[in-house]
This record gives C-alpha cells, sequence and structure tokens, in this order.
C-alpha cells in the first residue's frame, strides 16, 4: 500500500519543481523519525502538499539527515534536480550556514537552493522570545500550569463546572492561547472550585492548601491584568497562524499577513487601551465581591506618639501608583518586544527572490518586470524572454480590468492561472515563472 501511495505521488508531481518540507523527532530507541513532505503544482495549476515518506535515520546529525532525504528522494524515483526549495525550522542543525542541512544540501547537489524558515515555526519564537523577557509573563503561565493539573486531578475534576484548561506546550503558542482564553472565560467558576476546595475538610490538607496558594494568587489584579494582555496580543497573531498553514499559502501573501498582525498589535498601544485594562482590573479588587479580605489584626495606639498628628496618608497611595506604573511599563514592553521580534525575524525579506515573488503579484508596482523576476528563473535554469513578460503583462492586466473578481473581491495568481492558463502556454517563461510563485 505504501509503495502504490507513493508512485501516486510521484506521478503527481510529474516534471513539475518542487519545495522539500521537513522535520524530525527522535522515539524512545534513540532512532530520528523524518517526515518529508513536497509541495508543488500539478498539472492543473494546482497547489499541493504531499507527505512522500516518514524515513528513519540511526544519526541526528547534518550530514545523516542530509544524505537520508537525498536517498529517499532518490528512492522515490524523483529527481533532485527538481528541488526548488527548502523549508525546515530555524535550528542550527537545519539552518546553520555552514554545516546545517539547508548548506549541505546545496553542497552535495552543487547548485543554489533557497533556505526558507518555516514562518509558523518563526510567528512562536517571536511569542516565546517576547513573552520569555517578562519574568511576570513567566509566573503568569507557571500558575496556569500549576492550575491545569490542579483541575485535572479526579477528586477537584467532578466539582469544577468550566470550560476544561488546556496544557501549555513549549512548542505550540497556541496552548498558551487558549489557556487565557478560558480563564478570563472561566474565572468565576475557577474561583468558586478554589473557594470549595480550600473550604472543605473532605478534601486532603495538602489539596486545601494548594487551593488556598492559587486562589490567592488569581485574585490579585495583577494576574487578571496580564492574562487579558497575553490573551490580546495572541488573539492578534492567531489568525496569520492558521491562514499561513493554509496549503495554498505563498511567501507573499504570507509575509503581507504577518506585517498587518504587527499593525494590529502595534494598535493596542496606547494610553487608552491600558487604562481601560488595568481600571477593570482593579476595579474587581475595589468592590471585594469575589473574595473578602482577612480580617486584620487589632490596632493599638503608640503611646510615644500621642502628641503627634498624621496630616496625609502615604502609603496607599504611593503603593498603588508605583504598581500602576509597573503595569503600564509591562504594558508597552510586550507589546514593543512582540513587535520588535516580528520585525527583526521578518524583515529581511527583501532579498532578491522575495523582490521576484512579489513581482509576480498584478497589485505590484512592478509587476512582471523581467529583470526582477530573473532571479527565481535562474534557480530551474530557465531562459527569461522580454518579449513574454511583455505581452503577458499586458494581457493579465488587461484581464483583470475587465472580469468581474472572484469572491473574495481579490485576483491571485491562483485565480489568474485558472483563467489564463491556456492563454499563457504560449509564452512558457512566464507561466514557468508563475508556477514557482
Amino acid at each position: 500500500m505504501s509503495k502504490v501511495v507513493t508512485e501516486h505521488i510521484v506521478e503527481e508531481i510529474g516534471d513539475s519543481f518542487y519545495t522539500v518540507k521537513m522535520d524530525g523527532t527522535r522515539d524512545p530507541t534513540g532512532c530520528e523519525n523524518i517526515s518529508i513532505v513536497l509541495r508543488f503544482v500539478d498539472e492543473n495549476y494546482v497547489i499541493k502538499e504531499r507527505l512522500l515518506t516518514i524515513a528513519t535515520a540511526v544519526a541526528g546529525d547534518a550530514k545523516t539527515l542530509t544524505q537520508t532525504l537525498i536517498d529517499e528522494i532518490r528512492k522515490a524515483a524523483l529527481s533532485t534536480d527538481k528541488i526548488l526549495s527548502q523549508v525546515y525550522d530555524g535550528a542550527s542543525l537545519m539552518s546553520g550556514r555552514h554545516g546545517g542541512v539547508q548548506r549541505l544540501l546545496q553542497d552535495e547537489l552543487g547548485r543554489e537552493i533557497p533556505y526558507v524558515h518555516c514562518f509558523n515555526h518563526q510567528l512562536h519564537l517571536v511569542v516565546v522570545h517576547a513573552m520569555s523577557g517578562e519574568r511576570a509573563i513567566e509566573d503568569l503561565f507557571n500558575i496556569c500550569n500549576v492550575l491545569y493539573k490542579f483541575t485535572q486531578k479526579p477528586t477537584v475534576a467532578a466539582h469544577y463546572q468550566g470550560n476544561t484548561l488546556k496544557r501549555l506546550l513549549e512548542q505550540r503558542w497556541t496552548g498558551h492561547l487558549a489557556t487565557v482564553q478560558i480563564i478570563l472565560k472561566s474565572f468565576q467558576d475557577i474561583v468558586e472550585l478554589l473557594r470549595h476546595v480550600e473550604n472543605s475538610a473532605s478534601f486532603p490538607a495538602d489539596l486545601r492548601m494548594e487551593a488556598a496558594g492559587l486562589l490567592s494568587r488569581i485574585l490579585k489584579p495583577s494576574f487578571k491584568f496580564h492574562t487579558q494582555i497575553i490573551c490580546k496580543i495572541l488573539s492578534l497573531l492567531e489568525p496569520a497562524n492558521r491562514m499561513m498553514q493554509s496549503e495554498e499559502m505563498d511567501l507573499q501573501t504570507a509575509v503581507q499577513l504577518v506585517n498587518t498582525a504587527k499593525e494590529c498589535v502595534e494598535a493596542l498601544r496606547t494610553e487608552k487601551v491600558f487604562t481601560e485594562m488595568w481600571s477593570e482590573c482593579a476595579q474587581e479588587r475595589a468592590d471585594d465581591t469575589i473574595h473578602p479580605g482577612p480580617t486584620k489584626r487589632r490596632r493599638t495606639l503608640n503611646t510615644t506618639l500621642e502628641d503627634y498628628v498624621v496630616e496625609e496618608t502615604v502609603g496607599v497611595g504611593t503603593q498603588e501608583n508605583h504598581q500602576m506604573t509597573e503595569k503600564r511599563r509591562l504594558f508597552y514592553s510586550c507589546i514593543d518586544a512582540v513587535t520588535g521580534e516580528i520585525a527583526r525575524r521578518f524583515g529581511e525579506r527583501n532579498s532578491a527572490f522575495m523582490e521576484a515573488i512579489a513581482s509576480l503579484n498584478p497589485e505590484s508596482s512592478f509587476f512582471l518586470e523581467p529583470e526582477k523576476v530573473e532571479p527565481l528563473l535562474k534557480l530551474t535554469g530557465t531562459t527569461l524572454v522580454d518579449a513574454e513578460f511583455i505581452v503577458a503583462k499586458k494581457l493579465i492586466l488587461k484581464h483583470v480590468d475587465s472580469i468581474t473578481p472572484p469572491e473574495d473581491g481579490k485576483w491571485t495568481l491562483k485565480n489568474i492561472l485558472g483563467h489564463l492558463h491556456t492563454t499563457l502556454e504560449a509564452m512558457p517563461s512566464v507561466l514557468t515563472a508563475f508556477k514557482l510563485y
């Protein structure tokens, strides 16, 4: 069955150029299990991704992984000459400029094969690096993790009426988003659960103490404030993360998505947003409707101060102002960290290849300019014919202006190829450039 499926995939790819995507994980025996995915445009100009195989490597070094990749592609009767680009995560083993898989593959095949760091992985690193810079945010997720484990205990879970909390995974920040969303939505249910466990003698003493500790932490205004910050930022990044997992996503659109998400996060950076968030959290504490504070000890007047008068208080007001100042700093710091990481990780996209890809967008100011597209065609050894690009540009722009756009109101290369691929077959260099997009 595996052989039949592989043969069908090879038949689908045919003579098309393809992109290699590879990732691996080590099993308990120490062997490296490697998934090899190929992305290509089939004969009907449809973008497809296929899992070619899951190979096993006895070692996890770059040289072994590179050789395994080449061997599996050749074993499937595919030509390595048709590899257009390579996509991995950002680990030095894969992305290293001198000894990584991406470099060794190019050296082994003797030609340039551009490496693209997986955008979803980069977006994950943006969140991890940005959030890890603030101790308060790390503490928040530590509490969330403890809270998740607490609610999973059988004796506790039976009394919990809210939505089930999610387990936090270091490899997937979407779990962090799901966790803070559930906490905000089921906050009252969580409080009631902790209060019930704390005050019920039917639970063991250690469980009651754990509930009391968690309750004291989550009832602080700072906990809910930190939760709201994370929820707002991650919610704005989630659409880009989800859409970039689409099989039909391309680099140009992915860059636009990330930049749009960055602009949305930057829009949060206003005093109005901060004030609204902090006022809501502080008001809940002031109302003291959720959980009354502990009874204070009886106060007695110090006899040495009988002849003195206090004209104003400084303790409470100063403390509240200091707390608000710190939360304001944290609010702006988190936003700046995320937008800064996005700019750093996704800003290095002004290469010749990205310009070539951008030039294939009908909305680009340098649409189908031959000198812009040339670096892309060089990867496949395709001869660029200027006349074909001149004619194709006029034909496509005329078509776009005269025909009603698709349902989403925007022309894409997929839509253009769907309408004009028969005509573009008379312009092979242009058609090849579109298929490489």
